[in-house]
C-alpha cells in the first residue's frame, strides 16, 4: 500500500520527471508485494521463491527512495527495507512440507 501511495505522491510533484526510476520501482514493489502476499496466504509451493524476489525488489525500491530527502520518500524507504528483511527471512526459512 505504501508504494501505491508513494506513486501518487511522486506523480503530483512538479519534478516527477526526475523520479522515473523511483516510479518504476514503486510500481514493481507494489505489484510483487501483492503477489507475494497471495502466494504466502495460499501456502504456495513457490511462496519462498516469490518472497526472495520480493526482497530484492523491495530493497531496490528502498535504496531508490532513500535518495530523495522528502519525508514520504524516507518513510517509504524504511517500510520497503523492513519488508525486504521480512521477505528474506521468510524465503530463507525451510519448511519440510514445501521441500519434501
Amino acid at each position: 500500500m505504501i508504494c501505491e501511495d508513494m506513486t501518487s505522491y511522486v506523480m503530483r510533484r512538479p519534478n516527477f520527471q526526475t523520479r522515473i526510476r523511483q516510479l518504476e520501482l514503486l510500481r514493481d514493489c507494489a505489484d510483487i508485494c501483492a503477489l507475494t502476499a497471495k502466494y504466502i496466504a495460499r501456502d504456495s509451493y513457490f511462496a519462498r521463491d516469490i518472497a526472495e524476489l520480493c526482497a530484492d525488489i523491495c530493497m531496490a525500491c528502498s535504496r531508490e527512495c532513500a535518495k530523495f530527502p522528502d519525508q514520504p520518500s524516507q518513510h517509504c524507504s524504511r517500510v520497503c527495507y523492513n519488508c525486504a528483511q521480512e521477505c528474506e527471512r521468510f524465503a530463507m526459512a525451510r519448511d519440510a512440507r514445501f521441500y519434501s
